[in-house]
């Protein structure tokens, strides 16, 4: 069925939970280009022309025809009954949808395993870091060594330990043992030669790399990632912290 023609057919009254049902199945995009996060998985697109999945709760009651609160209960009903996951993020920013066994009903492959934090770093999605006194005992890597550069001045080590604890359970769900195992040392560096007034300035304008090389032991480097960060508004008008 040609997606015009079921957009029309969903436009046209109220939505049932399997209509609704349907509607995200034929929406589902993967691996195109053009549709930011569909590399990860099967995603929702409902073809807006903005790029990014994001959709509203507003936007998806008008297209089919609920209320915004009946929307978020069928959503959520359907993640209960696996059929989807559904992510929601902070603000305004809206929420992504990805569909379960997609891949392994439509062309006969094995279905991908979607994290939310690896869908909020290719959606460049800001996820609110904890406070400094919050617990994080229930992270991958709390019992693991993290050695953070003190040429970071910028940026305070219980939050560097959070990226990198997020970042930790993103490859952890793709497979990477290392993340689970007490041995592993983390040592997280500045990808840059500036000194230290000029390297604040360049983070208050915009993105900075960080190098991290996990190591299994003290003398064995066996991973080297590359981090981009990128500061929120919040960040830019209030400076840097040491």
């Amino acid at each position: 069925m040609p997606t015009v023609v079921a957009t029309e057919l969903v436009s046209a009254g109220r939505c049932s939970e399997m209509d609704i049902l349907l509607d995200l199945w034929m929406s589902a995009v993967y691996n195109d280009s053009q549709v930011q996060g569909s590399e990860i998985g099967p995603v929702v697109y409902f073809r807006n022309g903005t790029g990014p999945p994001l959709a509203a709760y507003s936007e998806m009651a008008v297209r089919w025809g609920i209320s915004k609160a009946t929307t978020g209960r069928v959503l959520k009903k359907l993640a209960d009954m696996d059929y989807i996951s559904l992510m929601s993020f902070p603000g305004r920013t809206g929420s992504v949808i990805y569909l379960h066994s997609y891949l392994s009903t439509m062309f006969q492959v094995s279905d991908v395993l979607v994290d939310k934090e690896e869908v909020a770093m290719v959606l460049k999605v800001n996820l609110a870091l904890p406070d400094e006194t919050d617990s994080q005992a229930d992270s991958v890597v709390t019992e693991h060594e993290i050695c953070v550069s003190e040429e970071l001045t910028s940026v305070s080590k219980s939050n560097m330990e959070t990226v990198i604890t997020k970042l930790a359970q993103v490859l952890d769900a793709q497979g990477i043992s290392c993340f689970r195992c007490p041995k592993s040392i983390y040592k997280l560096y500045p990808l840059s030669d500036a000194c230290r007034e000029e390297y604040i300035s360049h983070i208050l304008k915009g993105t900075v790399r960080f190098g991290m090389t996990v190591s299994c032991g003290e003398d064995k480097p066996v991973y080297t990632f590359e981090l981009t960060l990128s500061p929120t508004e919040k960040d830019r008008e209030g400076g840097a912290r040491a």
